[in-house]
């Protein structure tokens, strides 16, 4: 404990050695990664990868010009190189903060040994072999990190966060004559040990019904349809949002000039959360890193465009209060705005309901996304099925679908009260939803 204050006393001591030097405002960013990898593929070859990463950001403002040091170490070398880096054209402006002191603890830690770990995914590896005998070629890949934050500003503010994830990919590519599936999919968690929080033979069920769904599907015509997606492929559809609303680009994409406007039905609300209770809420974030409280940002309110995500930077820019959003990949990497728990609130409608109102048209049950860089997606279907007078029919493949996000959320026809989350490992974030059915979307065949 003694060593502990000693280590606090000294940060905020750099701290002023950056004010004595002119800056206006200086944070310091400690950031520990431990993180552990095993992938297990089809041909028997396995690999372990361990990585201890570790540093500290720099960053502080002089004369309203930014300047930042990525380091391995910190003393006031360092802080007066951070200043003398500098640079800008004076225009920098951030929301500050009130002092705050807080330790925070996400997720709950778990202790697996490595052999116990080989162990379960041998398991999972024998299981896959057997899911289906078209089934040529696979990978599983597990990941885990644990990771210690410390942030300290000249606000007064020091934040020390703890936390664990763990998490489950798995690619398989089968074929039958001349079709070809391929199937990925994944499982993340920040509450312990990913394989004792799922149940995984639910999870390697549904990969095999993709696969035999994939391999005997039916083609689709290009046209516009009548379609109800299921909360994978809401949530694809409302991250896309998500990336719209996130300052950064708002400022420059067609989204912005909607503020305040209405673009989607009253009952269409789209949420990003700092917490979620939820196994898969793996966006989990109490504070961001920039020592800012998540709070809870509702993009879209009763169908209303309400709110960007932000960093201090953009919050400042837009006088919006900040959200805590702002992210960084590594202690090397400047925070950037980012979701974290992003998802389209249930409505109040039955499954069934839904079906109800589709004479002709389609069931989209996952989707992989295409990346667009502007206000289209483009998602590819991984397992969908054929509607006829509201009833579920034969499987689809080779399908994907495109539109205008704005556009298509504003065509949400109804929306049920059922609800699922997924996530993204590799971003660390959540994205979901209730099932949602929207009329005349534009479906076809992959290219």
């Amino acid at each position: 404990m003694r060593l502990l204050l000693c280590y606090k006393i000294v940060m905020f001591k750099y701290l002023k050695k950056a004010e004595s030097l002119g800056a206006t405002f200086t944070d310091i960013r400690f950031e520990r990664n431990k993180t552990r990898t095993i992938e297990i593929s089809s041909n028997g070859k396995s690999s372990t990868t361990y990585i201890t990463d570790e540093g500290y950001m720099i960053r502080t403002i002089v004369n309203r010009n930014l300047g930042v040091k990525a380091t391995n170490k910190i003393d006031e070398s360092e802080i007066e190189d951070a200043i003398r880096s500098t640079i800008g054209d004076e225009r920098i402006n951030i929301v500050y903060l009130p002092s705050k002191h807080a330790t925070v603890r996400i997720g709950k830690d778990f202790n697996k040994s490595i052999e116990e770990q080989f162990y379960d995914l041998e398991k999972i590896a024998n299981s896959i072999r057997d899911l289906h005998t078209s089934i040529r070629a696979f990978t599983i890949k597990y990941f885990e990190k644990k990771y210690h934050k410390e942030y300290y500003s000249t606000e007064d503010r020091e934040i020390i966060t703890d936390g664990n994830l763990s998490g489950l990919y798995i690619n398989i590519i089968a074929r039958e004559g001349d079709v070809i599936a391929k199937i990925s999919d994944s499982l993340s968690s920040h509450l312990g040990y990913v394989l004792d929080v799922f149940n995984i033979n639910e999870f390697l069920e549904r990969l095999r019904n993709r696969i035999i769904n994939q391999l005997k599907g039916k083609e689709v015509k290009n046209g516009e349809y009548d379609v109800i997606l299921a909360p994978q492929v809401v949530g694809d559809l409302v991250n896309k949002m998500g990336l719209l609303a996130k300052a950064d680009s708002a400022v420059n994409n067609e989204l912005y000039k909607f503020r305040g406007k209405r673009i989607a039905p009253e009952f269409v609300n789209i949420i990003d959360s700092p917490t979620l209770d939820n196994p898969k809420a793996i966006g989990y974030l109490l504070y961001d890193d920039e020592g800012v409280e998540g709070r809870q940002t509702k993009i879209i309110e009763n169908g209303k465009l309400k709110d960007f995500i932000t960093d201090r930077y953009y919050s400042a820019y837009l006088g919006q209060s900040p959200t805590g959003n702002a992210r960084a990949q590594s202690f090397r990497d400047l925070p950037s705005i980012i979701t974290r728990n992003i998802y389209l609130q249930p409505g109040d409608k039955k499954l069934e309901e839904l079906f109800e109102g589709i004479k002709e048209g389609y069931y989209l049950v996952s989707s992989i996304n295409e990346e667009t860089s502007d206000e289209t997606f483009q998602f590819k279907i991984q397992e969908g099925y054929r509607i006829e007078n509201g009833e579920i029919k034969e499987p689809i493949r080779d399908v994907k679908i495109t539109g205008n996000v704005i556009e298509t959320i504003g065509k949400i026809d109804m929306i049920s009260k059922e609800f699922d989350l997924y996530e993204k490992y590799n971003m660390e974030v959540s994205y979901g939803g209730p099932f949602v059915r929207i009329f005349k979307v534009k479906m076809g065949s992959l290219i």
